[in-house]
């Protein structure tokens, strides 16, 4: 449980995001694929270009109280340094292509690999470019007309599709005194399957989803399986006089059924206390009969979807589940 102190920062940061998002959106485009302009483009000081202006400005007043000549060069050049820094962390990111984004479904709690397809249809090579996402980021550079993919991680724990929060591509070239970046979110949602029950009972073996015979006590319109000793109570219509007679033992026919090799995996018959654990047990039954190869059909109550096999009818499967409504 939170604080009510807890509850009023979380809230308070949301609203201060949720802000900073809108104003972000404002000033440009921010979903690929774009080229970042100036208004899309924002620097700061880093830590050490913090400390590093205090001592540049610090050596200014010094050799202005002295009347250091050469202490006031040194330090006109040092800021002439900084500024000509800071302009080249701009053109480092200015005109950058961001293509498009996208990221291959994962289950829920799995993280998810983003990739961000940047180009540099610059005359200059890009060094020194990190791309940010929630856990990580990633470091890379572009040399002229180069195109490339780049990823990175970010977190996922509900299925359906996930919108990603915004992404940061940043640079602190050449000597590290400003940090210079932009925001942008990926124009496609992730799909998120459903994560699979742990451990997961096994495939039903009922109804449609049976495999293998089935006795039946009726022979009429069905195949003769084999022979077995009469046993009391067995029909006598159902015995084989014939081969009783040559085997002088009292036989009766057995018939079996064959039924259908095609596994019925149904939602409304999973086992769970709510909606997501049978979804997480449905799940996990897809995942097993993709894995054993076989045919099935997923009945979802509202839609059925088969009978098929194979990796396309597997991850149709898992998109169903993942898009049904809590």
């Amino acid at each position: 449980m939170f604080s009510l102190a807890d509850r009023v920062r979380r809230s308070g940061l949301f609203t201060l995001g949720h802000w900073a998002d809108r104003w972000i959106k404002r000033r440009g485009p921010s979903r690929p694929p774009l080229s970042l302009s100036y208004r899309q483009i924002f620097i700061l000081p880093t830590a050490f270009g913090w400390v590093f202006g205090l001592i540049t400005l610090a050596m200014l007043m010094g050799s202005l109280n002295f009347n250091n000549n050469l202490g006031l060069l040194t330090a006109f050049v040092v800021a002439g340094l900084a500024v000509n820094s800071m302009l080249m962390a701009f053109n480092n990111l200015h005109g950058l292509h961001l293509r498009h984004c996208w990221a291959a479904p994962v289950f829920a709690g799995e993280p998810a690999r983003l990739r961000v397809n940047l180009a540099n249809d610059d005359s200059r090579p890009r060094p020194g470019l990190t791309l940010s996402g929630q856990i990580e980021q990633t470091h890379f550079a572009l040399d002229y007309g180069q195109i490339d993919e780049v990823e990175v991680t970010i977190p996922t724990a509900r299925r359906g599709w996930m919108h990603p929060e915004r992404l940061r591509v940043q640079t602190i070239h050449p000597l590290g005194l400003f940090r210079a970046w932009s925001w942008f979110w990926p124009e496609q949602p992730v799909l998120v399957w459903p994560r699979p029950a742990q451990p997961a009972p096994p495939l039903p073996v009922t109804g449609g989803g049976a495999m293998g015979t089935k006795a039946l006590s009726e022979p009429q319109g069905e195949d003769f399986h084999s022979l077995r000793a009469w046993r009391e109570g067995d029909p006598l219509h159902l015995v084989a006089w014939k081969q009783s007679q040559r085997h002088q033992a009292l036989l009766s026919r057995e018939f079996r059924q064959e039924q259908s090799d095609i596994l019925e995996i149904s939602l409304s018959s999973a086992p769970g206390k709510d909606i997501e654990q049978r979804i997480s047990v449905a799940t996990a039954w897809v995942l097993m009969a993709s894995r054993e190869q076989r045919s099935w059909v997923l009945d979802l109550g509202t839609e059925s979807l088969g009978p098929g096999r194979g990796e396309q009818h597997r991850n149709d499967c898992l998109r169903a589940l993942a898009e049904l409504p809590s």
